[in-house]
């Protein structure tokens, strides 16, 4: 049973994240979680102290409270795996990765309706929540219906952090994905295909084996980010693995950024040093 923190607001973007993991939900045994985080309100746009201060901070959580639960309950009939949303005060990154640690989850779903630039994705991946989180994530940009993965990897990303991710998701399902290896060059150059590529898959081969998963294509190509980016638009689900420190390519970013299909992310923990 997978269980699957989703955080949610009374927004669009939240919309788009229930109704993913609800989806996810008729494919993988799971239960979901949903989390509201109500952030305290800036000093200068509360008005009065003490008592007329409080009064007037619940009488906000107690209308956002009700939108969120009216968001939920309208998905529960269809969605078993769905519960009631717990209701939290604090600052949204560091209440959320303390759920996330304390309550043991195996995912977590976020959703989003922003366009993705590139300063947008390296901002939200770099955030102290992301550099932290102790599961995989999905962040759920639309709701397309899950019917392949693709598992994108180039030299600095790899593959072994979003393996074990995938197969603990998707075995025993029907699920299909391939794997793809990308050398991201400047905007503008057009897709080519990569000769003589079996050695790039070396690895991944080996790790894809011991995970006991079997991609149907393996598939190697260059070219500029946006270009790349129409290669993969296709697929549901997007699959990557992010280095525990920032050296992955600004293009790989932005590639992901051209690409309106949800991410499954996995950071690969930096090794701790002996005693």
């Amino acid at each position: 049973m997978i269980r699957t923190l989703v955080s949610v607001s009374p927004d669009l973007a939240s919309v788009i994240a229930v109704n993913y993991a609800c989806h996810l939900s008729k494919s993988i045994p799971m239960n979901i979680q949903p989390v509201f985080v109500k952030e305290p309100e800036p000093e200068r746009d509360v008005p009065g102290v003490g008592w007329v201060r409080r009064t007037w901070e619940d009488s906000l959580l107690s209308i956002e409270h009700e939108a969120v639960s009216r968001l939920i309950e309208a998905e529960r009939g269809d969605c078993p795996a769905l519960i009631k949303p717990m209701i939290l005060m604090g600052k949204w990154e560091d209440m959320i990765l303390s759920c996330l640690l304390e309550g043991s989850f195996d995912l977590f779903v976020e959703g989003s309706v922003a366009s993705f630039e590139k300063s947008e994705i390296i901002r939200q991946f770099n955030s102290p929540l992301y550099r932290n989180v102790p599961c995989p994530v999905i962040i759920a940009r639309n709701l397309i219906k899950l019917h392949k993965v693709l598992l994108v990897f180039n030299h600095e990303s790899g593959i072994g952090k979003v393996v074990p991710a995938m197969s603990s998701l998707f075995r025993g399902t029907k699920m299909h994905f391939d794997v793809m290896y990308v050398n991201i060059l400047d905007r503008g150059r057009p897709v080519e295909l990569i000769e003589a590529s079996d050695s790039l898959f070396r690895e991944a081969n080996a790790i894809l084996e011991s995970a006991g998963l079997t991609p149907e294509k393996r598939i190697a190509l260059q070219g500029g980010a946006e270009n790349l980016a129409r290669q993969i638009e296709e697929y549901s689900l997007i699959a990557i693995s992010l280095p525990s420190d920032q050296t992955i390519d600004d293009r790989f970013f932005e590639m992901l950024g051209d690409v309106s299909s949800p991410i499954l992310l996995c950071r690969r923990r930096p090794k701790r040093s002996s005693a």
